[in-house]
């Protein structure tokens, strides 16, 4: 019998939960049939939708190619599954590791145009981005000596080794800045620190924490608790969490955080963070065994801050374990969303491959396995959660992370403060055309995750 290891997104880094054991192990056929059959008894046994399958009509040997196979078993709700033919990329990736030049771009368009640009939305500290003097809000209109294009934007996240022009606002256009130097950039494999910026903002009496966070990962757990330790030894009283870019991570990073954040009572009390509901046959199985699925605050009191509100900084990237903490959170305290909605990913799942067949061994598949609620149940959140103020940024003028004059966080002071932040206008400031962001997103195929661990599969 094949022996799965997984990677499972749970909010506990010492909870253990034995599943069913229900795959046949076969490993008979080509290359393509083992797969598909790696895919289809695993979907079948663990998928959070394996009801919505008609599994009468599904013969994994008389599919030809594996990746259509994969998708065409999964719900129409889930934008979030993926298999992969590189398992230990995807593993790395979910621990924060890539080959990256360390930024975050966001491409835009221009109507009826194929001409493309990218903005800046942060840069991880220490990366090549960050060394050659990329920021926040930077502004590039060409990529390695030709205009960026439909045929050519990918280059500047996807290659290995990319040049990159500053772009100006020039006549209603954006063009190449024949001021700026090029930019040369070689992608290299680092761990991506997720802390963007931590600060103390001071207004009057008040001391207000700042913290802008890109990714859940266990590596920054530590990084957390004295972050807000010296936040809490300089007196503040109240927090911006910026969430606005963090598409998620381990699950189990969600508690540490919102147990460093949460009302002490609820924290001394290990009050139930989230529960979990997996798909009817686990269910059964997990209340047989009877494993409690439930996560709970964690004792981080040495450093907990004792919050009644938290204030939250939102966007469409807002996903998954970012969700969670809001949604864990909310029972508990005050916690204002500012921004616009977030993503909508209710739902976590756990990386599984095949460690017993060296032949399909650096297969795997990132699969949904539940969905996740708080203490009072709330409902699948499909469109994401509304923000209590909408506040939208403007791509072509991003502040850097901590200043007020940022509109998201001018709005949280505001509300702190009870006074509005004094604007800084920006005089002689060029016209451009109307730029959107496109629909795809290429900053990495597990935007929008939440990594549970400990489970642990029977061989």
């Amino acid at each position: 019998m094949a022996c799965i290891g997984v990677f499972f997104l749970f909010l506990s880094c010492s909870k253990e939960v034995n599943v069913p054991d229900v795959a046949d192990g076969s490993t008979s056929g080509n290359l393509t049939a083992k797969v598909n059959r790696f895919i289809a008894d695993y979907v079948k046994s663990a998928y959070l939708w394996t009801s919505s399958v008609n599994w009468k009509t599904v013969d994994p040997a008389k599919e030809p190619d594996s990746f259509d196979f994969f998708r065409k078993l999964l719900h129409a709700d889930d934008k979030w599954s993926l298999l992969t033919d590189d398992i230990q990329s995807m593993a790395g990736e979910l621990e924060g590791i890539s080959t990256s030049f360390g930024y975050r771009p966001l491409f835009l368009s221009r109507a009826n145009s194929n001409r493309r640009y990218a903005v800046i939305l942060f840069v991880y500290p220490g990366t090549p981005a960050a060394q050659a003097g990329i920021k926040r809000g930077d502004l590039f209109a060409a990529v390695n000596g030709s205009i960026m294009t439909e045929e050519n934007y990918r280059d500047m996240y996807y290659a290995s080794a990319v040049t990159l022009q500053r772009g100006i606002a020039v006549d209603g256009d954006v063009v190449p800045d024949p001021d700026s130097q090029p930019v040369s950039l070689t992608a290299v494999t680092m761990y991506q620190n997720p802390i963007l910026k931590d600060t103390v903002i001071a207004r009057g009496e008040k001391r207000i924490g700042y913290l802008s966070y890109a990714d859940y990962t266990i590596e920054s757990e530590k990084p957390l608790q004295e972050i807000f330790a010296g936040q809490k030894a300089q007196g503040v009283t109240e927090v911006v969490l910026d969430l606005r870019y963090n598409g998620g991570g381990f699950a189990q990073t969600s508690v540490v955080l919102s147990s460093i954040l949460a009302p002490a009572a609820a924290v001394k009390g290990r009050e139930l963070f989230h529960a979990e509901v997996w798909n009817e046959n686990y269910m059964a199985y997990f209340n047989q065994k009877k494993e409690d699925l439930n996560d709970y605050f964690i004792d981080t009191l040495s450093v907990n801050m004792d919050l009644s509100r938290l204030f939250v900084l939102t966007s469409k990237n807002t996903a998954s374990a970012s969700e969670s903490t809001i949604i864990g959170l909310d029972p508990y305290m005050e916690v204002v969303r500012i921004g616009t909605a977030t993503h909508g990913k209710y739902c976590g799942g756990g990386l599984l491959s095949n460690s017993n067949d060296r032949e399909i061994a650096n297969w795997g598949m990132y699969l949904m396995l539940y969905r996740y609620t708080n203490r009072d149940g709330i409902p699948p959140f499909t469109n994401g959660l509304a923000p209590d103020f909408e506040v939208k940024e403007d791509y072509l003028d991003l502040p850097p992370f901590g200043d007020g004059q940022d509109p998201l966080l001018g709005k949280a002071l505001e509300l702190i403060t009870g006074q509005a932040e004094t604007v800084q206008p920006r005089s002689g400031r060029p016209s451009t055309p109307p730029l959107v962001p496109l629909d795809t997103e290429l900053h990495g195929a597990l935007n929008g995750k939440m990594i549970k661990t400990g489970i642990r599969m029977p061989e």
